[in-house]
């Protein structure tokens, strides 16, 4: 069984937890990247609501080749429709209307666009589309991106936010309204 908690500072939490796992030596390193999937690392996020939703799921994210991530999962509790769909750059989701993740992550700048466009941010996944009893099934595809909690591609110890609208890809972050879920990318091995 594990329990999660959140402290006032969730991101140096989790990488206290890697300067421990570092301090035993590189198995704990080469267990984080063939943690039982082979050479697959993987990571959960769970979508809490912010206040004033009923959102909730869960996402899992697997990477079995270098920055390709397949981000799999359900979300529960959405209007019905399409909803923006985003990493953000805080490992943060604490504050009640989910601004504690911060803005999108875009490590090199540029305009907000669609996950296909060309110049977009890289955190920008486009939309989900909720059914009529409000739930989404995920199953998207990232190039680009990595969970291993390193370098500026990684995504790992950021949030991944669920928007009350529909991502429009306008600039600067889609037009796609309040945030309605919000969850923390934390790798499956530093889970507690």
């Amino acid at each position: 069984m594990s329990f999660r908690t959140q402290s006032a500072t969730p991101v140096a939490a989790r990488r206290g937890r890697l300067v421990a796992a570092a301090l035993l030596g590189g198995t704990a390193v080469a267990s984080l990247v063939a943690h039982g999937h082979g050479n697959m690392m993987t990571s959960t996020a769970v979508l809490v609501a912010t206040s004033g939703s009923s959102v909730s799921g869960t996402l899992k994210f697997h990477e079995a080749q270098d920055r390709v991530v397949h981000i799999r999962g359900t979300v529960e509790g959405l209007a019905p429709g399409k909803h923006g769909f985003h990493i953000h750059v805080n490992g943060n989701c604490d504050s009640p209307d989910g601004m504690s993740a911060g803005g999108h992550y875009a490590p090199a700048g540029g305009r907000h666009g669609a996950p296909d466009a060309k110049e977009r941010h890289m955190g920008d996944l486009g939309n989900i589309v909720a059914d009529a009893s409000g739930r989404a099934e995920v199953d998207v595809t990232v190039q680009g991106i990595t969970i291993a909690l390193m370098g500026t591609a990684s995504v790992g110890d950021r949030s991944i936010v669920i928007h009350a609208a529909e991502d429009d890809f306008s600039d600067p972050a889609g037009n796609s309204g309040a945030r309605v879920a919000c969850g923390v990318i934390e790798s499956d091995m530093m889970r507690m």
